[in-house]
């Protein structure tokens, strides 16, 4: 006989709940690839979702403003043309000596009105630096029509397909670019379009109009800046490892302590842009919430339905004088065992199925209608799935998680057995 003051040991007690789980081996193995199979699915989800939000999120900061933004401090909640830096030659070398891994590109931005001899509408002007620009890498091969500018082209303009349907302009055509000034008075420019590009996405398309900087600072000149300090309205920068943004920004708001001048990262340029990725991650946790749904109510069944058929086992072992406490150790044993099987099992379905898509991808264009264009931004035609680390150790938590806990109810189930009752 079992003492009830006599524990019984840890090992003996896994060794009992492994032979437990496999008596009805047909059982545990369905249930087990049942898990698996949805784990893997979880895994791919979860893993293009992050591969489509890092797409979207790489192709925003080299369109935009880079990993962080050197700007005017009232910019952003107020453009105007008549906010700029007006240092921008002694604040390009101050920028220079902190010597970050990555590049810093000048850029002035303006609100402007484009006109053509038929038609005018509303233009953003965006004069890039001479050296190579990111956004200029992105747009290059998207010209269908003209040439990318000179380093010493002061006229020419790189226009959208959108914006030239629009102006009803073509290679060589005159485009007059006209700006109000800050005290009321307007001032213009006279440019002639030498490229036009198809980016796939409207909103550049239509709205955006590119040129040397040294054209659009005659702008900030007209708005009293001195040419000679080489003024712009902002610099961006583009990190080598954006792993580092938090530290460089840091190391940035340390340098430029200035009133005039903010720092800030890609989230706070693009708030629309994250604010849709947290929508669409909500998706796909709904998602995992029903897989999480189907892993349970397997373990659940499966352990449940071993505590049932064995409680007159467990009114004899009761008998005999085990305490509810192991008989309660022993069925969440089982569970543990179970879980720790289902997880193995499952990140080596989900792990097959994440190389296979982070090698050969997916694409997603047939899908997307042929247009992977969103929030100003584009997504990548063919997605990889991407798992950091911290995705990792959360899927694991969360299904281990899940199915550790839908053990509790059987073994308190179990724990409950009387003798009398269960030997009847």
């Amino acid at each position: 006989m079992i003492s009830k003051q006599s524990h019984l040991p840890v090992a003996i007690l896994m060794k009992l709940a492994w032979r437990n789980i496999w008596r009805h081996r047909k059982r545990t193995l369905i249930t087990l690839s049942s898990i698996a199979i949805g784990f893997a699915l979880a895994v791919l989800m979860i893993g293009l979702g992050d591969g489509g939000h890092n797409s979207l999120i790489r192709n925003a900061i080299k369109l935009g403003e880079g990993h962080i933004t050197v700007q005017p401090s009232d910019y952003q909640q107020a453009p105007g043309n008549h906010k700029f830096l007006a240092h921008g030659a002694s604040l390009s070398a101050q920028l220079q000596d902190l010597h970050i891994p990555g590049s810093i590109e000048p850029r002035i931005a303006l609100q402007v009105l484009a006109s053509s001899a038929t038609n005018a509408i509303g233009a953003g002007l965006e004069g890039l630096g001479a050296g190579i620009d990111q956004r200029a890498l992105m747009l290059q091969p998207s010209i269908t029509h003209g040439y990318w500018l000179e380093a010493d082209d002061i006229r020419g303009i790189i226009i959208g397909d959108g914006m030239a349907r629009k102006l009803k302009v073509s290679i060589g055509s005159k485009v007059v670019i006209m700006a109000g000034k800050q005290g009321g008075d307007s001032q213009s420019q006279l440019a002639r379009v030498r490229g036009i590009f198809d980016s796939k996405i409207e909103a550049l398309d239509d709205y955006l109009m590119l040129c040397n900087i040294s054209l659009a600072r005659l702008y900030l000149v007209g708005e009293g800046a001195d040419a000679s300090l080489e003024p712009v309205t902002r610099f961006a920068l583009y990190l080598d490892d954006p792993n580092t943004m938090e530290h460089v920004k840091h190391q940035l708001q340390t340098a430029l302590e200035d009133k005039h001048t903010v720092v800030l990262d890609w989230q706070q340029m693009m708030p629309d842009l994250v604010q849709f990725i947290i929508v669409d991650d909500a998706g796909n946790y709904v998602f995992l919430m029903l897989i999480l749904i189907m892993v349970v109510f397997g373990i659940l069944n499966t352990v449940l339905m071993s505590v049932l058929e064995r409680t007159r086992e467990f009114g004899l072992l009761r008998a005999l004088g085990l305490s509810r406490r192991y008989l309660l150790l022993l069925v969440f044993c089982e569970s543990l065992l179970l879980s720790a099987v289902a997880v193995g099992l499952g990140w080596l379905f989900g792990g097959a199925v994440h190389l296979w898509f982070s090698t050969y991808g997916l694409d997603i264009t047939a899908m997307m209608g042929g247009n992977t264009a969103m929030m100003g931004t584009f997504m990548d035609p063919v997605i990889y799935t991407e798992l950091s680390w911290s995705r990792i150790t959360q899927l694991t938590l969360i299904i281990f998680t899940a199915t550790l806990g839908s053990g509790i109810y059987p073994a308190i189930k179990a724990a409950r057995v009387t003798p009398v009752e269960a030997l009847r």
